[in-house]
């Protein structure tokens, strides 16, 4: 069993009513481990990742976009009343646009606030930047200028190491 799993008797996304048939299949469910935990999540954007945009990233698309094979993803986990955040925000623009020509590069954002996030990602603070290769995260930690960021997606994607970076 995950830890931390959340579950509804009755969602509205399900369809399923609040009756005694509805409860009692959601009781079967939950113990035979077939029901879906609930996720926090805004609708799914209709624009699927295009290069030299920020993708928007929410709780029902993270794992398909973020974990896609063969792709590395810089994931901005934000807070849309965090000051700091709202400054990252043009960066964060200009970001995607400086490394629009590398292959299977998603630059994203989440509103951590409002998504379920999966289990082993932890975020503490805001703006909290990772580098995803597959289910592989690295924080980054160096300066937050479209250049250094850049960079820093460059060497992921190239091998080399970069020492802006602290390993999960």
């Amino acid at each position: 069993m995950v830890k931390n799993q959340k579950f509804r008797i009755w969602n509205e996304d399900n369809g399923v009513a609040f009756d005694e048939a509805g409860l009692n299949a959601f009781v079967s469910a939950a113990l035979d481990g077939t029901y879906e935990s609930y996720k926090k999540s805004e609708a799914v954007p209709e624009e699927k990742p295009q290069p030299g945009k920020v993708a928007t990233v929410v709780g029902k698309n993270f794992a398909e976009v973020v974990y896609a094979p063969n792709t590395v993803a810089f994931v901005e986990f934000y807070a849309p009343w965090c000051g700091h955040c709202k400054k990252l925000a043009p960066v964060w623009d200009e970001l995607a646009e400086k490394v629009q020509d590398l292959p299977n590069v998603v630059v994203a954002k989440i509103d951590a606030t409002a998504n379920s996030l999966p289990d082993e990602i932890s975020v503490t603070g805001f703006p909290t930047l990772v580098l995803f290769k597959g289910k592989a995260q690295t924080v980054y930690s160096g300066a937050r200028d479209a250049d250094s960021l850049a960079t820093f997606v460059r060497e992921a994607v190239s091998g080399q190491e970069s020492e802006d970076k602290v390993d999960l």
